[in-house]
């Protein structure tokens, strides 16, 4: 997937979930479904972790072009509290 703070379509930061096999294998449309599981699920995730600012248990990827900068727990924390609040899909 990808995520911007604006995305021109949408008006607003966006995030992109999107199948990386030809074809699709179902995964967009499921997360799709479980959208609002997901975000609790991560939330308790990143709340219950040990670390103080975020580390692979968590927040960061191995798969992330960015090298996880800027990644911070607090942020994510705070980001998945809103989505989950608004139900944003």
């Amino acid at each position: 997937g990808i995520s911007t703070n604006f995305h021109p379509s949408t008006g607003k930061p966006t995030v992109f979930i999107y199948d990386g096999f030809e074809g699709g294998i179902g995964l967009s449309e499921k997360a799709y479904e479980l959208f609002n599981e997901i975000v609790g699920t991560s939330l308790e995730l990143v709340e219950e972790c040990n670390c103080s600012v975020g580390c692979p248990s968590c927040i960061y990827s191995p798969k992330c072009g960015n090298d996880n900068k800027p990644m911070d727990k607090k942020g994510a924390i705070f980001l998945l509290e809103k989505i989950k609040a608004n139900g944003c899909v």
